[in-house]
């Protein structure tokens, strides 16, 4: 759901219109459908396709042009894979501002990538993610190498990462759930919060992609031909990014974690890139961290009404299973990386 009710109702007569700034002749333009925050549309003409992206208010400029910056950069890089880097305007410009019953509205035209969502089930598109990733994070460690110029939260902050909820403790009970769950779930989180501090203090930082889904990677071949959707890159613990895209490509609904993903993932990821002998000892309690980032920030995303109830608590079931797994199966996912 948008969070902002206008632009449901920009019409593609106003995308026509506003495409013209970056001269382009006859444009047709069709929704994308995709996109939990931004609105986008394809734009298809005699020049090529692009994507027309729409801002939600609740992206700040500020982190639209980070995020502009930091594609701007990648596109720099010899990656093997392709980046949608916003396309500028004659003056240079990326992002675009405009009025729309006098409120603003601010949106780019970025170049269109061609191919088709990974697929969780392929262990050949799990094993391409992997590497790609671990080609990203070693572009990436290169671009605002303190973190100065990030906008968003560390994820790994639960208190940080939704002003709605500035007390995670509280989650359980904002979500309502039964007694032994609350006090599960708190349990948790209490643990959670007191490692946290510890491992940004001797985990690596640097800038991260944050979002890295399979509708965000784009296969050809079976290779990555593309990653986008950057809106959520951030200076965060790399090791946050790596278990966040383990989980989403281990885990289909509420499962456990199936190895032969696992092992395709990490072996993909080893091409490029490797983790470090602390970040291999924190992978247990980091994975569970990022679990726990997701029940604050879509308990955020609940009370502004952008998810439903069940999406919710569907993550808190997933955290008492990967709690339960990982206990058993600790030593053996180590040793992966031994």
């Amino acid at each position: 759901m948008m969070s902002d009710s206008r632009n449901n109702y920009f019409s593609e007569a106003d995308i026509v219109r506003l495409i013209g700034r970056w001269s382009i002749q006859n444009p047709q333009v069709q929704p994308t459908n995709q996109g939990t925050v931004n609105k986008t549309f394809f734009v298809e003409a005699s020049s090529g396709k692009c994507v027309f992206k729409l801002y939600d208010n609740s992206t700040t400029a500020e982190q639209i042009k980070y995020e502009h910056s930091l594609l701007t950069f990648l596109q720099s890089c010899d990656l093997s894979f392709d980046i949608s880097a916003p396309i500028p305007i004659d003056s240079g410009e990326t992002l675009l501002i405009t009025n729309l019953n006098n409120s603003p509205l601010r949106f780019s035209l970025q170049k269109y990538i061609f191919g088709q969502p990974a697929n969780r089930q392929n262990l050949n598109h799990i094993f391409a993610a992997g590497q790609a990733l671990g080609e990203l994070h070693s572009a990436l460690i290169n671009f605002d190498s303190q973190g100065k110029l990030a906008q968003l939260p560390r994820w790994g902050k639960l208190d940080k990462i939704h002003p709605l909820v500035t007390n995670p403790l509280e989650v359980p009970h904002l979500l309502k759930l039964e007694k032994s769950q609350q006090q599960r779930l708190v349990q948790i989180f209490r643990e959670l919060i007191e490692i946290a501090s510890n491992l940004y203090q001797i985990l690596p930082l640097q800038t991260t992609h944050a979002d890295y889904l399979c509708p965000n990677i784009l296969i050809k071949d079976n290779r990555v031909n593309g990653i986008i959707d950057f809106e959520f890159a951030t200076y965060d613990l790399r090791l946050l990014d790596f278990v966040a895209a383990l989980d989403h490509f281990s885990r289909i609904g509420n499962a456990i974690p199936a190895w032969e993903s696992i092992k395709a993932f990490i072996k993909g990821y080893k091409e490029y890139n490797s983790l470090s002998n602390l970040e291999i000892e924190a992978l247990t309690s980091t994975w569970l961290l990022q679990q726990a980032n997701c029940i604050v920030y879509w308990t955020g995303w609940l009370l502004e009404e952008k998810v439903t109830y069940d999406s919710v608590l569907n993550g808190v079931r997933k955290i008492f299973l990967l709690k339960d797994w990982l206990k058993q199966n600790n030593s053996r996912l180590k040793n992966l990386y031994s």
